[in-house]
């Protein structure tokens, strides 16, 4: 090959090249019959914005595209035909309200792998024609009852491998019309707040799976479905379950358990730091009463020196009483002696003749009446 014809190839290749990097840098994901686009493993941020208006199929998986942000949210609301939607593997740590609310004829959304912490209740609100949610291996830790709201289609739920510790009964009832849900791997608390979940489980042999608890640690590994969490049972086994103690349990009765991870139990030692702090309280305060009145001596003082003018008061005044209050005594006393028993000296003897005296004249007077 000469020289000429070399540099020719090398100008095609180099041209080629060229070519290339300027489609991918136009429009870097593989786009199929104007219906399907393959923008997986691209180190994207941003959705692309040249996509065919009337694409079915977007697969943007292992990116770092946030639906959230408002940029993506927008160029995804222009996909108005889309049935298929992967995203897994991205990062999107919340999901806020009407994200893919324009994406009337999606079916399938993928969320797998984006370590979604909050599914807002309105996240999904528009998907009519949803059949399929992936939403396995996030860290979701808590469902609210509407979250499904718009979702009457949908047949296949997956929530397994998040921070789900229980469900509420109002999901199990939309559960009920679903083909399949999943929900193993999560931090399942067995106590008798999952009684609910067991026996939904019990009555829907399709969605038999092995749902290990994850809680209580002496429970741990063992089969939700092996476990009795009847009401009846419940209320015989307290010690067994201490969350319930001191609570009526209902068969029909769930606990709304928020925002409880694997650090659950830690939160029974956050009472004893409570009482705690209330016995250290109390102990200042009863502290600093006793520092304010040691520091108040006026307010002493004046309580003896009022002490002290009152005893004076009632000394003289007893006192007094016992100086009038005797000689009246001492001659009630002589008038008393005087008079029981009168002295024989002083006496005159005119008393005693006249009596007497009185004394013969009436038997002198009995004598002559008997005698008439």
């Amino acid at each position: 090959m000469t020289i000429i014809a070399r540099h020719y190839v090398g100008l095609v290749l180099f041209s080629l090249g060229c070519m290339v990097a300027v489609t991918h840098t136009v429009n870097p994901c593989e786009i199929h019959n104007e219906e399907s686009a393959n923008c997986s493993g691209r180190n994207l941020t941003k959705v692309p914005k040249n996509l065919p208006t009337n694409l079915t199929n977007l697969d943007l998986s292992y990116n770092s595209v946030d639906a959230t942000d408002l940029e993506n949210s927008r160029r995804l609301e222009a996909l108005k035909n889309l049935v298929f939607l992967n995203l897994s593997n991205n990062h999107i740590p919340t999901l806020s309200p009407e994200t893919f609310t324009n994406l009337k004829m999606l079916e399938v959304l993928d969320l797998s792998n984006c370590r979604i912490d909050l599914l807002h209740p309105r996240a999904f609100e528009g998907l009519v024609s949803l059949k399929i949610l992936i939403l396995n291996n996030n860290r979701i830790k808590d469902l609210a009852p509407q979250f499904l709201g718009d979702m009457q289609a949908l047949s296949t739920l997956d929530l397994a491998n998040n921070k789900l510790s229980t469900v509420s009964i109002q999901l199990l009832e939309k559960f009920e019309g679903m083909h399949e849900v999943r929900l193993q791997g999560n931090s399942w608390i067995c106590d008798c707040t999952l009684y609910p979940l067991q026996r939904w489980l019990k009555l829907q042999p399709e969605h038999r799976e092995e749902i290990q608890c994850m809680f209580p640690p002496e429970l741990r590994g063992i089969n939700l479905l092996n476990l009795d969490l009847s009401p009846v049972s419940c209320l015989e086994n307290t010690k067994r379950f201490p969350r319930l103690a001191g609570t009526e349990t209902s068969a029909f009765t769930v606990t709304s358990i928020t925002n409880q991870t694997s650090d659950a139990p830690s939160k029974e030692g956050g009472k004893e730091w409570q009482y705690l702090v209330g016995v250290l309280v109390i102990a200042i305060t009863i502290s600093a009463l006793i520092a304010i009145g040691a520091k108040f001596k006026l307010f002493h003082k004046y309580l003896s020196s009022y002490s002290h003018q009152l005893l004076p008061e009632h000394d003289a005044s007893s006192q007094d009483a016992v100086s009038v209050i005797m000689p009246r005594s001492s001659e009630m006393e002589d008038i008393r002696g005087r008079t029981t028993f009168p002295d024989l000296e002083e006496d005159d003897g005119y008393i005693e003749d006249n009596y007497i005296q009185t004394e013969v004249k009436a038997e002198d007077e009995q004598e002559m009446h008997v005698s008439i």
